[in-house]
């Protein structure tokens, strides 16, 4: 189990990809994961009908990010809701049915949380060689 986990910025076209598989998708087509609803507490308290009613508006993902998982990757899909509203929609893409993990809103401003996603990654992968 990987215990120190770094976002990993997708190329464009492996987000195109992603964004892709997303939409041939419903997402009632994605099992739920036991993580998000765990003893029937939800654990960030956005309801199913708020991610469904988002869900489908792709033109809104402004950055996907991958983690590694047990099982291939864990995907986030970052929707710009407002200016300082963006709600992060979970995903195993890998796994078979696919699974729906996680969702919470984030209220930073993305352009600077991203960038700085990025630098993190880069520095971490320069200190590997």
């Amino acid at each position: 189990m990987v215990t120190d986990e770094i976002d990993i910025p997708l190329t464009k076209e492996e987000e195109k990809e992603k964004i892709e598989f997303l939409k041939e998708r419903k997402f009632s087509d994605f099992k739920i994961h036991s993580y998000y609803d765990r003893d029937s507490y939800i654990k960030h308290a956005i309801e199913l009908d708020t991610i469904k009613e988002v869900y489908p508006q792709f033109d809104k993902i402004i950055g996907v990010f991958k983690r590694p998982a047990k099982n291939g990757f864990k995907y986030s899909f970052r929707y710009k809701l407002e200016e300082i509203k963006h709600l992060i929609l979970c995903f195993y893409l890998d796994e078979t049915p696919p699974k729906f993990f996680n969702a919470y809103f984030d209220y930073t401003r993305q352009d600077e949380k991203l960038r700085k996603k990025v630098e993190k990654w880069m520095k971490r992968e320069s200190n590997k060689q």
